[in-house]
């Protein structure tokens, strides 16, 4: 049976204290459009991954374009990269998650919004990923392994599998946000609430490790 693209959900993860520059700007940007913009948000990930994503992997069902063109998206919450990052090997502190949110959306509205799109193989930063632009590599998704806890070894490149959308993602096609703890939370609303948005902003423990 065919995969509901209005029902899978996709995640997206930053520090709480980007949320305010995402929602001025009106949408969550690729990094290379926030390096061309000079934007300087809160890093969380690897910077040589990111280099790589801007420079060296490319796309080819989307003209070739650099992964770092496009504005990534986990098929899952409590990813293998929100772990790494938690563990401090990305330079953050180690039980830095209290503070980083998963923005929710559907691949439906990515679908929408009519711009170049990507769902890979695995992680995307790999020299061996594969992409796809139809429709029908949503179904081809290896789903037991997305949607398991148990992603070590081998199953870890297919577990980091993603939803690519090109240059930005509306802040108003977010669903909502799930949160590590109240704290967090309840600063996400407010910064929700100065921009106007109407996005449930919820606590989410088992999101997180």
């Amino acid at each position: 049976m065919p995969v509901d693209p209005s029902q899978t959900r996709i995640y997206h993860i930053t520090d709480v204290s980007n949320l305010d520059n995402i929602f001025s700007k009106g949408a969550l940007l690729s990094d290379a459009l926030m390096r061309k913009q000079a934007t300087a948000p809160t890093e969380i990930g690897y910077a040589n991954i990111k280099d790589r994503r801007l420079n060296v992997y490319q796309i080819p069902c989307c003209d070739n374009r650099f992964v770092g063109e496009f504005v990534p998206f986990y098929f899952c919450p409590r990813s293998p990269m929100l772990f790494t990052i938690n563990n401090g090997n990305t330079g953050r502190p180690r039980g830095c998650q209290k503070t980083i949110v998963h923005l929710v959306s559907t691949a439906q509205h990515g679908y929408n919004l009519n711009v170049q799109w990507a769902i890979s193989d695995g992680n995307a930063g790999s020299d061996y990923t594969t992409f796809s632009n139809e429709k029908k590599a949503l179904d081809e998704v290896n789903w037991e392994i997305v949607e398991s806890w148990n992603w070590r070894g081998e199953r870890l490149h297919t577990k980091a599998t993603e939803f690519l959308v090109a240059d930005y993602f509306p802040s108003t096609a977010f669903i909502g946000i799930g949160c590590h703890n109240e704290e967090t939370a309840d600063i996400t609303r407010k910064i929700v609430a100065k921009h106007g948005l109407s996005i449930p902003v919820k606590v989410f423990p088992n999101w997180y490790y």
